[in-house]
């Protein structure tokens, strides 16, 4: 009885170590499972490129720049199937626009979407975009952005300039933003109008007989509060993204300019690329810019119906002619011709009246 018991209290001990062992065995099993997918999982992270593109408007929906950054941020994870993830970062965290074409030309900012305005205080040609009442609807605009002489401009800038322009979206056609209707060249008389530090701009308000007054965005909102200006000419979307309703009643649709909007890279960046990834990155700015100016087209008439909604008046029966008979007798363009070039400017000219 004695040897009976010894035996099945051995034979117990024996299964009791065998299924220690399993149980130990298939821990380590489940720990080198989970130890190899945070490894892969660590690996994906590694390999996968993340490129921040900023830009200078609030991250809304509304938003023109907003907008192209994020169709830009889709098309670049579809093309590239997840390798190569877009950071957007809004509201001038980056720096203003010219801090940010700056900042790519030293690699120290990668990507920007700007006003083109910007990049015409680094090469003079790309006035051709920025002069006063030359584009008469979106179509004569395409002609230019879509050609092969705007592109062999941005080959020659990414070559002189160390920035890359990818595509170009738009602002669309920007107006005067006040607490007043200006429908002639007489309602322009002395009015202190905000207008960003660009030559071509003072020249084109001064001609009209504004005060034009060149002053930082972030300081327009708190100047209209104060009465330190009277407007600011802006492109409608931006009004409604950034709450002017709140300070001004008016939008005269003017339409002196039209607003296209470059999304650039660091050339430094876009050199150290595979050839694949330039591809991706070019093809999502190509979709991108297409989809943004379709949208912004679209989105005009909406902006302008919530404008109203929001209590501003939308003043449409602007005197056009005159004020764009007051830029040329000015010698507005005449002069940018000179500036930017007149084998180039001609050429420009010659597309937009096709």
């Amino acid at each position: 009885m004695i040897m009976a018991a010894t035996a099945v209290a051995i034979s117990f001990s024996l299964c009791a170590c065998g299924g220690s062992q399993t149980s130990t065995s298939a821990g380590t099993e489940t720990q080198k499972s989970e130890k190899n997918e945070k490894t892969e999982t660590k690996a994906e992270t590694a390999e996968k490129l993340v490129i921040q593109v900023g830009h200078t408007e609030a991250d809304s929906e509304d938003s023109v720049h907003h907008k192209m950054c994020t169709l830009f941020k889709q098309y670049v994870a579809e093309l590239s199937d997840g390798s190569i993830d877009i950071e957007i970062i809004p509201s001038a965290s980056l720096g203003g626009e010219r801090d940010m074409v700056e900042g790519m030309q030293l690699g120290t900012i990668e990507m920007a979407s700007t006003a083109n305005m910007v990049i015409s205080n680094f090469d003079p040609a790309f006035s051709i975009l920025d002069l006063p009442y030359v584009y008469n609807d979106y179509e004569s605009a395409y002609a230019v952005l879509e050609s092969d002489e705007l592109q062999q401009l941005m080959d020659k800038f990414a070559e002189e300039s160390g920035v890359r322009i990818l595509a170009y979206g738009q602002g669309g056609f920007r107006d005067v933003i006040s607490n007043k209707a200006v429908i002639s060249l007489n309602d322009f008389s002395g009015m202190k109008i905000r207008v960003p530090e660009s030559d071509i701009y003072l020249s084109t308000f001064k001609a009209m007989n504004a005060n034009p007054t060149p002053l930082a965005f972030n300081d327009v909102f708190t100047s209209l509060q104060q009465g330190t200006i009277d407007g600011f000419e802006i492109v409608p979307a931006v009004v409604l993204a950034n709450g002017y309703y709140e300070v001004c009643s008016h939008v005269s649709l003017t339409r002196h300019l039209y607003s296209p909007n470059p999304l650039m890279i660091s050339e430094s960046l876009w050199s150290s690329l595979t050839e694949e990834q330039q591809k991706v990155i070019q093809e999502a700015a190509d979709k991108a810019a297409g989809e943004q100016r379709k949208w912004e087209e679209d989105q005009e008439q909406n902006v302008f119906d919530q404008l109203r909604e929001k209590g501003m008046t939308i003043d449409e029966d602007v005197d056009v002619e005159a004020m764009k008979k007051a830029c040329a007798d000015a010698g507005i363009y005449d002069t940018y011709r000179d500036t930017i070039g007149a084998d180039f400017y001609d050429k420009v000219m010659n597309l937009i009246q096709k």
